[in-house]
């Protein structure tokens, strides 16, 4: 049996990843890589963590620049690997980082088998550019009409609509967005310009167990919890 088909059939039965210390196990999820560094978002639990430059990592790597139709284009990878507990390189604290003991394969076109469609809930924004959300006022979500290609929401202070595109399992653009004009505190009023700002970038979409997460040209900039699943 082809070793990537073994792998695929033993999914399964795997670990969710960041669940606990896990030993060395078959991993699905999507990659990115961008300034040298790289990330991998679990497919089963839509957890993100870093991957370490030792191991194996060199194989993904060199798999991911030569298939990549661009710089920090989201891609569809599989592995041996398992998760350490390390202080982290900069900032202080430690975090969750994934070793990849033996690379197995990456494809295009791909995305995780298990999660949920836009369409499908009111999606709740989370983080923003790396941080959290501010906790006063309506949280900021987005809701999508695929059928007419339209996207509606809030910022958390304003309601907001527009169009969207979605292809593959990964390509998102957000085209120029409506606002209604009410004034905002000052906490939710950054927040709100830097929550379209980051609409406006988005490149690609990355759709993993519960979670969507927006990126721009390899940088996540908006992390997304589904809520009120149909």
């Amino acid at each position: 049996m082809r070793p990537f088909l073994a792998l695929s059939l033993i999914l399964t039965a795997t670990p969710t990843l960041g669940a606990g210390p896990n030993p060395s196990g078959p991993i699905d999820g999507i990659y990115i890589h961008f300034a040298d560094a790289g990330l991998l978002t679990d497919c089963r639990s839509g957890k993100r963590v870093a991957v370490a430059t030792e191991a194996d990592n060199a194989a993904l790597e060199r798999a991911y620049l030569a298939s990549a139709t661009q710089p920090g284009a989201p891609l569809w990878v599989s592995l041996l690997g398992h998760v350490e507990n390390r202080p982290r390189l900069e900032g202080g604290g430690r975090e969750d980082v994934l070793v990849v003991d033996r690379f197995a394969r990456v494809e295009q076109g791909r995305g995780c088998a298990r999660h949920a469609e836009l369409h499908t809930a009111r999606w709740k924004l989370v983080r923003l550019d790396g941080r959290p959300v501010a906790t006063e006022g309506t949280p900021p979500f987005l809701q999508f009409n695929p059928a007419q290609g339209r996207l509606t929401g809030s910022s958390g202070c304003n309601r907001l609509s527009g169009e969207y595109r979605s292809w593959g399992p990964n390509g998102f653009t957000v085209l120029p967005l409506a606002t209604t004009r009410m004034a905002c505190p000052g906490t939710l009023a950054e927040q709100e310009t830097r929550f379209v700002g980051a609409l406006s970038r988005a490149t690609h979409r990355i759709q993993a167990g519960t979670s969507l997460e927006l990126l721009a040209d390899g940088l996540p900039v908006a992390r997304f919890e589904a809520e009120y699943l149909r």
